[in-house]
């Protein structure tokens, strides 16, 4: 009889788990990097410190996040050599292009694979810690 009890309660724990969802509330995850962001900032080591170097504001490069996490430039050029997903204030979101994108023109870019992007975000400031490389430091244009 015991065991007839324990069967339906097996049958609710099962559809009671929930699959683990690395971009759970995604719109909420990629809402404060949506935009327009000017670089300001790199980090650069001299002599083991690191600081952070201005960047020429007439030159300096604009970086804009659709909210499916695709990443442009302020051209509307799409980002060649982008990560598969972001790590956006410790929490994930995987790019899923909701419309078609153009990569046409990246059959010539030499692209090192970097499956996380890493990127804080407070208020008007971002900054993006690439795989192997420096970090960039954004402002919200």
């Amino acid at each position: 009889m015991k065991k007839l009890f324990y069967i339906p309660l097996l049958f609710i724990f099962l559809f009671n788990c929930k699959k683990d969802n690395v971009d759970a509330q995604p719109d909420e995850i990629i809402k404060p990097i949506v935009g327009q962001w000017r670089l300001a900032e790199i980090e650069q080591e001299v002599k083991g410190k690191k600081n952070w170097q201005p960047v020429d504001s007439i030159t300096s490069q604009y970086l804009v996040f659709r909210s499916d996490g695709v990443m442009f430039d302020k051209n509307g050029i799409a980002n060649c050599c982008g990560p598969k997903e972001l790590s956006i204030n410790d929490a994930f979101f995987r790019i899923r292009p909701k419309t078609e994108v153009n990569y046409n023109h990246c059959s010539a870019a030499n692209c090192e694979y970097c499956a996380v992007m890493d990127i804080d975000c407070s208020g008007d400031q971002m900054i993006i810690t690439n795989c192997s490389g420096p970090r960039f430091k954004y402002i919200k244009s």
